[in-house]
Formats: C-alpha cells, structure tokens, sequence
C-alpha cells in the first residue's frame, strides 16, 4: 500500500464510515479500521492541549451510552471525552492526566460520580455545580406542575397551555405585555399554576444575590415556604440542595458560568445525526482534532531573546567584545482544544457529514 494511499484513507477516515472508503479505494475495512488505529494514536502524541485551570466535566448522549465530557471553561473549549461517565474512568483518565496541578477550580452537573472522582484525584479543587444544570430543576418542576394540570382541562385549553409553555418557564422580567396578560390569565385559573411559578422564579432569584450567607438563608426560606400543594414537584431540587449544598453555594465564591451551554445541546444533537454508523472512537477524533474548530482556541506566543552569537571555546576576549548580540524569537503554539461554539456550528451546517 502506497504512503499516498494511506494519507488518504488517514485523511478521509475522520469524515466518512469504513466501509464507504473501503468501497472507495478497494481495501478491507479491517485494515482501514488499522490505518484509524494508528492515525488517532499520533494524532494523541502530536496534538496537546493545555490542561485547563477552570475544568468543566459534562455529559453527552452519544450512540445510546452517556459519556464524559471534559471542558476548558475560560476557553469555551473540548478537553476531551471519554467512553463512559462511570466513577473508575473519570478517576482512571484524572490520574494519567499531565499537568493536573494546573487545574485550579472545577465546574460540573450533578452527578455524583464526578464528584467523588475529583475528590479522589484532586481532593483540594473547589467544586462548582453548574448554575444552568441547577435553575433547570426549578424550570423542570414549572414543567411538571403545568402537565399534570393540563391532563384535565378540555382539548382547546390543552393545546392552548402547552402553546404559553414557554410563558411559564421565561422569567417575569423578560415577559412582554402580552405574556404578563397570559401569566396572568393562567394564575387567575389554577392559583397551584402559580404558586408553582413564583416558586421557580424565587429560586432563580438567588442567584441574584451577591452574598454567599444571604443566598444560603434566602434558600433555607425557599425550601421552608414551598406551597404544599407544589411540593411534589420541587422535590427533587430540595433533594439536589440536600446533597449539593455546598458545591451549588461555591458559586457565590467563584461565580463561574460554563457560557457554553446552548452550543453542548446543539453538539448533542448534531453527534447524534452523525452517529449512525460510527463507533465512539470515529467521532472522538472527527470532534476532538478538527483543524477548523482547534484553531479558534490556538495561541501562538512570541517571544524575543537578546543573544550573542556562539563563540568558539578558544576565542581570544578582544574579538568577544566586537561580536553584537542579535535578536533571537521563540515560538511557542498552545492548543486548548476545539472551541465548542464553532463545532456547534460545523455541525449544524452539515460540515461532519
């Protein structure tokens, strides 16, 4: 097999299925499966990023099987992923991790996993629960409450309150007139409607406050205030602040914000129009080592040095002092890893397809 042959199967094997390149060129699918193998395996060598101090760690759906997903938060960028989002990986992959003291502060959802991985590994870092993953529990009790009213109305109404859903779940400041007239309208009707959304906007309305000990009392209040006839539907959030405390509270200490969250639910959907009929491996690599989206999170630092030129060990000090320093640049590049934005976006227009 020709080097040409293999560069081109290396080149193509990130963008279309096996077996459509070996239907292409004439070979086996095993052996392009070889070829991949390989071409993955020096792309790890070759291709560093720069461990991140702000580590997120999300979750994908991908083929069926949630996996883990490693950000670096200040650089809207992929880590990497890894096959699974079980305990004994996460803590395996932190381990074998280079530079893991640069991480400084870590954000995730709540899953107790990666917890407890952090804990193990880097038992000193600051953990994070993500405000969206939070303030979603409150919006997916909202949801609740709106479904088990709407099972009992009549077919017009039915249809009519899953058309305002998105008036129940948008904050009250962000409502036109007209959706404070249907909040209104729907309030007046079924009062649990909306008990269920003051509740969800006063637990939005922590993260308003500036002050770690009053966000704590003002959720203490919440939990105590919560109307019987809604409490159902907030308990799993009570039950995450039970268990979450502390990690979800470390946000008023480092108030940090993934910003990429929109662009991870676009990826998710994307990888899952892409999945068919690749591995977990095929769409690691298109995802994690495309040039397009690498580039955006590259740096390229300069920097000048003052040198003299090499002299020979026998030289006499006279011609030392005719011999002028010169300028001499180091260039080093630093990759963060694809900025997840633009692979949002390269997914959206069909760019892995």
């Amino acid at each position: 097999m020709t080097q040409r042959l293999v560069a081109h199967i290396e080149t193509h094997s990130t963008s279309k299925t096996f077996a459509d390149i070996s239907r292409e060129v004439g070979v086996d699918a095993k052996t392009i499966r070889h070829i991949f193998d390989d071409y993955v395996s020096r792309l790890k060598r070759t291709v560093i990023f720069q461990t991140p101090e702000i580590m997120g760690i999300d979750e994908l759906k991908i083929i069926g099987q949630y996996r883990a997903m490693i950000t670096n938060v200040g650089k809207l960028s992929l880590f990497d992923m890894l096959p699974t989002r079980n305990k004994a990986d996460v803590v395996a992959y932190l381990k074998a991790l280079p530079d893991k003291d640069n991480v400084k502060l870590v954000t995730m959802d709540m899953w107790n996993p990666y917890r407890q991985a952090i804990q193990v590994v880097l038992p000193e870092r600051p953990i994070v629960a993500d405000r969206f993953h939070v303030v979603r529990m409150a919006n997916n009790a909202m949801e609740a409450v709106r479904k088990a009213i709407r099972k009992e109305l009549t077919t017009h109404r039915r249809l009519k309150l899953k058309d305002d859903r998105f008036v129940l779940l948008s904050r009250h400041s962000n409502l036109n007139s007209g959706g404070q007239e249907k909040l209104k309208e729907w309030s007046n009707l079924f009062p649990v409607l909306a008990a269920a959304y003051r509740a969800k906007e006063e637990f939005h309305d922590l993260y308003n406050l500036q002050c770690r000990a009053d966000a704590e009392q003002a959720a203490k209040g919440w939990i105590q205030n919560l109307d019987p006839d809604i409490e159902w539907a907030f308990k799993d959030l009570k039950t995450a602040l039970g268990n979450w405390w502390v990690e979800i509270f470390n946000h008023y200490e480092y108030p940090i914000s993934n910003g990429y969250t929109e662009s991870i639910n676009n990826i998710a959907k994307g990888m899952n129009r892409m999945g068919r009929g690749y591995s977990f491996e095929v769409i690691r690599a298109r995802l994690l080592y495309d040039k397009t989206a690498r580039a955006k999170t590259t740096h390229i630092v300069r920097r000048k040095n003052k040198c003299g030129p090499e002299q020979p060990q026998n030289s006499f000090s006279f011609f030392s002092g005719l011999l002028e320093p010169t300028d001499q640049t180091d260039t080093k590049i630093i990759e963060y890893g694809p900025h997840l934005p633009t692979l949002a976006r390269l997914l959206e227009e069909g760019y892995f397809v």
